[in-house]
């Protein structure tokens, strides 16, 4: 049971490391997840590609990578190129409103509304531009860290009577536990993932919306974000939509994005959940939002680690002891 102390230092050793150096935690984070879907990648097609060992998880690498090189290389572009079309479509609209008769202030009102989303649109991608340093930093660490995840495990695992020097089986067994769980989780996300972007993908082809596949895919890549993977996915989705079909097509892009998103939350992420974390809703929720505004973007990302550690602390060194 001493154990504990030890458990409860090291959540807050990594807690105050997230909240002064937030870039390189969540850099981390997301190397230690995509190491997970690499690995339950790699057990599909291992179905399929069963000598040499070594190749399926090659092929996972590789498909998981370019997945994600695609969705950012293509991320930007399109935003930007649909943005200059939104903002093109409003000035049009103003501009054929304003020869109408009305009053003034109403004529007043859509200007300065549309030089309002246009000055918050540039505001956007400035600051946008002012963080690619620390991306790319935080994609080369992203990148190691995935491909070095399983040494690390075994440096813990040769290292566990170091960090828990009272009873190094029962520590091993604590972390053991934590980091299955957690793998658990995120491999179930895998799932749910390909179905949510499977679904984008191809309500948008149906639905002849450009770039179907690219919506598709960053859908995926973005479904392992709790909550604000949607939003990230949405503004290409809903800006394509716009500039194709006009205000019909924002309501097209909004019931594939509505349908999906209910679908994963209703159906799919409930059993994951339940399943993997055994944790009510409301508290993930509440977490995320609290760790979002503690830590930013970052703590959307920690916050699930962060339940499924203090779950197992609770079990394995609160009510143990009480019984």
């Amino acid at each position: 049971m001493k154990n504990k102390h030890f458990a409860l230092m090291y959540l807050v050793i990594f807690l105050v490391v997230a909240k002064l150096s937030p870039f390189i935690v969540t850099a981390l984070i997301v190397g230690l997840y995509l190491s997970i879907i690499v690995d339950h990648l790699t057990k599909f097609i291992a179905i399929v590609v069963k000598r040499p060992r070594w190749l399926s998880r090659t092929i996972s690498n590789v498909v998981i990578f370019m997945l994600i090189a695609y969705s950012a290389v293509n991320f930007f572009p399109v935003v930007l190129r649909e943005a200059r079309k939104v903002i093109s479509q409003i000035e049009r609209a103003v501009t054929q409103i304003g020869s109408l008769k009305m009053p003034s202030w109403v004529s007043a009102l859509l200007s300065s509304l549309s030089a309002s989303f246009a000055q918050s649109a540039a505001g956007f991608l400035n600051r946008v531009v002012s963080y690619v340093p620390s991306f790319i930093t935080a994609a080369v660490l992203v990148i190691v860290t995935s491909f070095i995840v399983s040494s690390l495990k075994k440096l813990v695992k040769e290292g566990v009577s170091y960090l828990f020097p009272d009873d190094p089986q029962d520590g091993k067994n604590f972390l053991r536990i934590t980091y299955r769980e957690f793998e658990r989780f995120v491999g179930g996300q895998v799932l749910v993932a390909m179905f949510v972007g499977l679904f984008i993908g191809f309500g948008a082809f149906f639905f002849k919306i450009p770039s179907a596949f690219f919506l598709g895919v960053l859908a995926f890549i973005t479904d392992f974000v709790p909550y604000l993977g949607v939003v990230i996915s949405a503004i290409p989705l809903l800006m394509l939509s716009f500039t194709t079909f006009g205000p019909l097509g924002l309501l097209i892009g909004t019931v594939i994005l509505v349908a999906a998103n209910q679908l994963e939350m209703w159906f799919l992420a409930p059993r994951i959940q339940s399943g993997a974390l055994r944790i009510h809703w409301f508290i993930i929720l509440l977490t995320i939002l609290l760790f979002a505004d503690l830590f930013s973007f970052g703590g959307i990302l920690i916050a699930l680690p962060f339940l499924i550690f203090l779950k197992n602390y609770w079990k394995f060194y609160v009510i143990k002891r009480a019984r």
